[in-house]
């Protein structure tokens, strides 16, 4: 039975910690924002970024910021913008998937300073192209994660 609830405590482990780095990202702020966390993106309007990944034919894993793309085979390039569209002011996601596979990803938005996130509906990034998702409304912050190649 001890052994039962070791492997049980064990198993939650995983989740725990996911939801403890969520909640930690969701508090920070602009100016303390580092872009990248384990395997997680928290973007302020304005911010462009580019992202060297590795693969494990599905899972994308060991995230690292860099400032310019040296290998565009596992580099993410990633816009987050509060911009003119057509003639109204949107937010705008531009994310570019230079992976054989189609790229997908989850994503949680805040649309008020200091307001809970929520989660929004991300399209595929199909391979070799990017994706643009747009909201007709101004986001303070969006946080990208669960990134997976299919």
């Amino acid at each position: 039975m001890k052994n039962f609830r070791k492997i049980a405590l064990l198993s939650l482990l995983p989740i725990m910690t996911s939801n403890l780095i969520a909640q930690k990202i969701e508090n920070i702020s602009k100016e303390e924002n580092k872009f990248i966390y384990s395997n997680s993106i928290k973007l302020f309007p304005g911010d462009s970024i580019y992202v060297v990944t590795e693969n494990t034919d599905k899972d994308l894993t060991g995230f690292a910021l860099v400032d310019a793309i040296s290998d565009s085979t596992k580099t993410i390039t990633i816009r987050f913008a509060y911009d003119k569209f057509g003639t109204n002011n949107a937010s705008l996601l531009k994310v570019s998937n230079p992976f054989k596979k189609q790229l997908s990803y989850k994503a949680k938005i805040c649309t008020k300073p200091g307001g809970k996130y929520s989660e929004t509906s991300i399209m595929p990034v199909f391979p070799k192209i990017y994706g643009l998702e747009m909201w007709p409304y101004k986001i303070e912050s969006i946080i990208l994660y669960d990134f997976v190649l299919q």
